[in-house]
């Protein structure tokens, strides 16, 4: 099945990122286990949507993500806005709402985070 991820970065100052980003996708069959979201651009820059495509065994019904960064960099601190993730396979769009900081420096420290899913829906035909 495929899976694609949209991570929306929050617009605050200083919510980019350069560190490694990595997320595991948990559903009623299993995880993808922890993949790094990567592409060929300069990806969780302030105020912008990323896109990465994961390819794993149905999952089922989506549960909660876990996702977090290795603190890589002089500015690893990331303001995360929200994760959607788009079921290819089941043609459902959950939404992970965030909008937290992921910094070591900001909040609670942490940097990384279990999300509990906020809210799902089907992707009509219409679309």
């Amino acid at each position: 099945n495929k899976y694609i991820v949209s991570v929306f970065t929050g617009a605050v100052k200083g919510s980019g990122t350069d560190a490694d980003v990595f997320i595991n996708i948990f559903g009623e069959n299993g995880d993808t286990g922890e993949r790094r979201l990567d592409n060929d651009k300069d990806n969780f820059e302030r105020g912008s949507e990323d896109k990465f495509t994961i390819e794993s065994p149905n999952l089922g019904r989506l549960k909660k993500i876990t996702i977090g960064h290795n603190s890589k960099g002089s500015s690893a601190g990331w303001f995360l806005d929200k994760v959607i993730i788009d079921d290819i396979g089941n043609k459902t769009v959950h939404e992970f709402p965030v909008n937290r900081w992921f910094a070591l420096d900001e909040d609670d420290g942490k940097i990384q985070r279990d999300i509990l899913l906020g809210g799902s829906q089907t992707t009509g035909e219409n679309e």
